[in-house]
């Protein structure tokens, strides 16, 4: 059965999903057997299955490219394609309304001082994370996911950026335990 998927990512970022001399968009296109038809003028990219055997491989493929047009480097969102990873966006709107200003005081809060909060964040979960536009993204698995995800709704509802270090730190040993678990 033949489906195409199409996803809209931001004009900005078409250059780093199409990559040096298509190298990005090749390597998408090798991993997922599937071709990309890219507009740059709207920012939509379409999806072509045709080729695929794996049905689930359309799905990774979308999330790849949502991923980069979500802030990701193209070799972070490549590991989507691994089985149990997962992109999660968490739109901010949600949490600032339309009020610009508050939506900056929020962004900045999440990035912190010279990025260490969501270095922070990254390292102990294990999670990928980017702030772009008005959105919140994670890469991980579900058990990172779920750390980062609190985290960041942490510092959405005010906690100070100490206290949710300290959640940080206590929800390490639950990576711990699922890594175990998976072996």
């Amino acid at each position: 059965m033949v489906q195409t998927y199409s996803v809209r990512i931001p004009q900005e970022r078409i250059g780093v999903l199409v990559g040096k001399n298509g190298e990005t968009r090749g390597e998408i296109e090798k991993i997922s057997h599937m071709t990309l038809t890219i507009d740059s003028s709207t920012g939509d990219v379409v999806i072509d299955d045709s080729k695929s055997t794996d049905p689930e491989m359309s799905l990774k493929t979308r999330d790849v490219i949502r991923a980069i047009g979500r802030g990701f480097s193209p070799q972070r969102a490549f590991r989507l394609f691994d089985t149990g990873t997962y992109l999660e966006v968490i739109d901010l709107k949600d949490f600032t309304g339309k009020n610009s200003k508050r939506a900056k005081t929020v962004k900045a809060r999440l990035i912190g001082t010279g990025g260490k909060t969501r270095r922070l964040i990254e390292e102990l979960s294990e999670s990928y994370v980017s702030i772009y536009g008005n959105t919140a993204s994670l890469i991980g698995d579900y058990v990172q996911n779920q750390i980062s995800r609190e985290s960041i709704m942490m510092i959405l509802r005010g906690n100070q950026h100490s206290t949710v270090y300290k959640y940080l730190e206590r929800r390490r040993k639950d990576i711990r335990l699922a890594r175990l678990d998976s072996v």
